[in-house]
């Protein structure tokens, strides 16, 4: 009997020693991931995935930009972020194709991408003109309900030669030109037409040049251009390349980064939806065949080994690296995905991208996950209007949300490690197209790895 009971010992301590091995279905992961995006589909809905959305916006820009997606929780299209994320999600699917495939989600990713890219070629309306933002975001953050029963006004606004947007038209050129590598094989005429439109709006971007938010100023309060524009400038000829080929835009890319000093832009920050430098510098370091490869590879390094615990960063107790309060979480799970394709085997970038993760799967000691849905003590009330679908325009009522974002990665915690499942906290608990971006990416990562 003693020995029974030891070998018991045994096992037990071996299980849970396996545990965080052996938790995470990461295809699951990655379904609930892209399937997020589907809760935040506008326009005339192509199918009853999610039975509580339903059609909205019919009318935006005419009905021409009715389609597409919200931002976050609230109802505005923005035109920057979305394409930011259109950008992160072809990456991840161009770098982790097999292990999409292996999840059987292969559909799912490029009707995820497809359904963004649809609504850019749609508002992007001639060479030079490309409607940047649909719905006033300071009337659209006063209504708290379903954009099934939204009635205000949602004026579109445009950027073209008298009001140019340099941010926007490159960053929308990088993700129709990813787009068009997603779908080279699968749809060949669709990749040609995504790829004629990254080519106008990287020509459009290049030759009228302006800070966007200047020219759409409401979008200041929400996603002002901090950075500026150089280093999407730098960006959308990266992926103009990728897509074609023609060295013409890696040597303009080269020529720019030098210019423009992108690599102080990367130090010490974060790639996201407004900063592309240190992407930039990742994916120079891969494709640059020039003397200066040696040059990027020290920028991408000390970008990410600032990452890296004692590198600079700021860590949580319970181990996440956490860059700034709002939204934590997309920070660490983007540069996750980056260390993911930069890492070799399990080298030290490859160990951040597995422990940051698992950190927010609830890996941490508080057993807190931070995907809805899914994992200990999964949040349920994120701040989301369609989810919550107050019939009173009242974020209180009911007390939680009456139906579940499952998949969806909500902001994080602070410093200290402790949140609260509370839907009025939006810097803790908002969920948004941009968030999820780099965290699929780093998942289809994972689910090659088990």
């Amino acid at each position: 009997m003693n020995i029974i009971c030891k070998l018991f010992f045994i096992l037990c301590t071996i299980l849970v020693l396996l545990k965080p091995m052996l938790a995470y279905d990461y295809c699951e992961y990655l379904h609930y991931s892209l399937f997020f995006y589907k809760y935040n589909r506008a326009g005339k809905l192509p199918d009853n995935d999610v039975p509580w959305r339903g059609d909205s916006t019919l009318n935006d820009g005419g009905g021409v930009l009715s389609a597409g997606y919200f931002d976050a929780g609230d109802h505005v299209k923005f035109g920057f972020p979305l394409s930011s994320t259109l950008t992160m999600l072809s990456w991840g699917f161009i770098q982790y194709q097999p292990n999409i495939e292996k999840c059987n989600s292969t559909k799912l990713y490029q009707d995820t991408i497809r359904y963004g890219t649809d609504w850019l070629i749609a508002a992007h309306q001639s060479d030079n003109k490309i409607a940047g933002q649909v719905g006033d975001p300071n009337a659209d953050h006063a209504y708290w309900g379903p954009p099934e029963t939204m009635t205000m006004d949602r004026p579109t606004y445009y950027l073209d030669t008298t009001k140019p947007g340099t941010e926007l038209a490159m960053e929308a050129a990088a993700a129709l030109a990813a787009a068009s590598i997603v779908f080279k094989t699968s749809d060949p005429t669709y990749s040609a037409t995504c790829l004629e439109h990254a080519r106008q709006l990287h020509s459009f971007g290049d030759n009228y040049r302006g800070t966007y938010s200047d020219n759409i100023p409401n979008v200041s309060q929400f996603y002002k251009s901090w950075s500026g524009f150089d280093d999407e400038i730098v960006w959308g000829s990266i992926w103009l390349f990728k897509a074609t080929g023609d060295s013409k835009y890696l040597e303009k890319a080269e020529k720019d980064y030098n210019d423009f000093q992108i690599v102080k832009l990367a130090k010490q920050n974060s790639h996201d939806w407004d900063l592309k430098s240190p992407g930039a510098a990742l994916l120079l370091s891969q494709l640059s065949t020039s003397n200066n490869n040696s040059v990027y590879i020290q920028d991408v390094e000390e970008y990410l080994n600032w990452w890296l615990p004692g590198g600079g960063v700021p860590y949580t107790p319970g181990g996440l690296a956490w860059i700034r309060q709002w939204g934590p979480c997309r920070y660490s799970a983007t540069t996750a995905f980056l260390m993911s394709i930069y890492g070799k085997n399990d080298d030290k970038y490859i160990e951040f991208t597995k422990k940051q993760i698992a950190y927010i799967l609830g890996d941490n000691p508080k057993q807190q996950s931070f995907v809805v849905g899914m994992g200990p003590n999964a949040p349920i009330n994120a701040h989301h209007r369609a989810a919550h679908h107050s019939t009173t325009n009242n974020i209180m009522v009911p007390v939680n949300n009456t139906y579940l974002l499952k998949g969806a990665l909500v902001g994080g915690p602070s410093q200290d490690d402790s949140w609260k499942d509370d839907r009025t906290d939006y810097i803790r608990n908002e969920v948004a197209l941009d968030y999820n971006s780099g965290f699929v990416g780093a998942i289809a990562y994972l689910a090659g790895t088990v």
